[in-house]
């Protein structure tokens, strides 16, 4: 791989982000894109999107790879792992932060999306008791490899993209919609203000 083809994955002189991989993060406001995530959570950054700069995380809500804006999360210390549910962080440069861990009931089951092409896919999930959301956005690349196309979701040398969709929970089912990039500005400040589902699939198919 050549320098140039490097520069793709360094994210932080790319973005002008101050968050890096391996960093914890706590989220403080409403994300617009991360699916069932409530505030005051805290996650571990896995990457940094070489694009747009958002912090891409695994998901515990949906069992799969997700993103967080910078400017809906802080910078915290890594949770503690042990019995205890609740417990107090030391504050952070002079800031009090507390931090509460959710105890983990029962095992929730893992969920594989397929690539979103068209109109789109319908699978069955689980839905999280109590929570309720009016979808969230989600991206992917297209890449050929032994003369199969695959969708992945982070950029790779000689792929395409990124692709986006809109998808949002019907009961126990997820739907999608194919929502062209030029759409996607005005479905997140949808989604931040809280419009119902058939309102955003408005905003999509208008042309």
């Amino acid at each position: 791989m050549n320098s140039s083809q490097l520069s793709l994955f360094n994210t932080n002189t790319a973005t002008g982000n101050v968050y890096r991989a391996g960093d914890w993060v706590k989220v403080k406001k409403k994300p617009a894109i991360a699916a069932w995530v409530k505030r005051d959570e805290v996650f571990k950054i896995n990457q940094i999107h070489p694009i747009d700069g958002s912090l891409k995380f695994w998901n515990p809500h949906i069992k799969q790879w997700d993103f967080l804006y910078p400017e809906e999360v802080k910078l915290t210390v890594e949770p503690v792992v042990g019995e205890a549910s609740e417990l107090t962080v030391e504050p952070v440069v002079g800031e009090a932060s507390e931090l509460t861990v959710e105890p983990v009931v029962g095992e929730a089951s893992e969920l594989t999306v397929e690539p979103v092409v068209g109109e789109a896919s319908e699978l069955t999930v689980e839905p999280v008791v109590g929570e309720a959301s009016n979808g969230w956005l989600e991206s992917h690349y297209k890449i050929r490899r032994g003369g199969k196309q695959h969708s992945i979701k982070c950029p790779e040398i000689r792929c395409n993209g990124p692709y986006y969709s809109y998808r949002w929970m019907e009961g126990k089912r997820q739907r999608a919609k194919y929502c062209p990039a030029s759409k996607c500005p005005e479905v997140r400040k949808a989604l931040s203000l809280g419009q119902p589902v058939n309102e955003i699939l408005k905003i999509i198919s208008n042309q």
